[in-house]
């Protein structure tokens, strides 16, 4: 399959946007391209696997794991993949007149690169899972989720490289707790996907976190569960089972540790309406 600026795209998903932003995933086949095109918007870029080089103004730059790099309106851009492996990666753009006026200014001076945050890794999994065309209520949570992209890269471009470093197998891990954390043996697996060993694991996980892969994890899943408990109507019972939790019980309890209140409770302030 091909696009309008490039060749050997092998597949495109997860797509969502707005008349203002959009998100994307996609993989290009060995030697594949994008461009020479000429930036119209405010873009992020994020490889996943294999390899991108990048020709800005012909100055060439390279896009490496576990970091996001930024592409400003004006600018001509062609982007070279692996020629030995599929490539992968994830993009947020947005139009410049949904930015403040000072973050353009902030961005036109920001580094080009920084090493991806835990925060970051998150509301990137948010954004991909929003759907093709958001409706009007959607569009704007879309919109919002564009700018608190562009906010973290600011805050993750004003750090040093050693205070913000999230190694690749740690951003795996972050990744696979997002998209299994409701499956039983989420955590039998993170060894396998970040590819360090169990101590290994632990030591980078808490000093790119601040807790364990185990604590993470719980935390996460009480999250997924409040969130669900404010926007659904499933019963507490099966939002546990859908969690990960063992038991109403337990997630009832882990709720109210977190949040100060019950599950009940937390439904019913959310349903009240004003």
């Amino acid at each position: 399959m091909a696009n309008e600026n490039g060749a050997l795209v092998q597949w495109l998903n997860r797509r969502a946007h707005t008349e203002r932003v959009s998100f994307g995933q996609v993989q290009y086949q060995a030697g594949g391209y994008c461009g020479p095109r000429t930036q119209s918007q405010f873009q992020l870029v994020i490889l996943h696997s294999g390899t991108c080089r990048v020709a800005v103004d012909d100055v060439e730059r390279e896009i490496a794991l576990g970091e996001v790099h930024l592409f400003l309106p004006k600018h001509r851009e062609l982007f070279s993949f692996s020629t030995a492996q599929p490539s992968e990666h994830s993009w947020c753009s947005i139009q410049p007149e949904l930015l403040p006026k000072k973050w353009v200014k902030d961005l036109r001076a920001a580094r080009p690169s920084a090493v991806i945050s835990p925060v970051f890794q998150r509301l990137l999994s948010l954004s991909l899972n929003l759907g093709a065309s958001p409706d009007d209520v959607a569009g704007r949570v879309a919109e919002q989720l564009a700018l608190s992209l562009f906010a973290e890269y600011l805050n993750m471009s004003r750090r040093t490289p050693a205070s913000t470093r999230v190694e690749s197998g740690i951003l795996r891990a972050l990744e696979h707790l997002e998209e299994n954390y409701g499956e039983a043996d989420c955590l039998k697996h993170l060894t396998r996907t970040s590819g360090f060993s169990r101590s290994t694991l632990g030591r980078r996980f808490r000093a790119a976190t601040g807790l364990s892969p185990t604590r993470y994890l719980w935390r996460l899943r009480t999250e997924k569960g409040v969130a669900m408990l404010r926007e659904t109507g499933l019963p507490a019972f099966e939002i546990a089972a859908r969690c990960g939790f063992s038991n109403p019980f337990h997630f009832s309890r882990s709720v109210r540790r977190t949040t100060g209140a019950s599950p009940r409770a937390i439904r019913a302030r959310a349903w009240a309406g004003p």
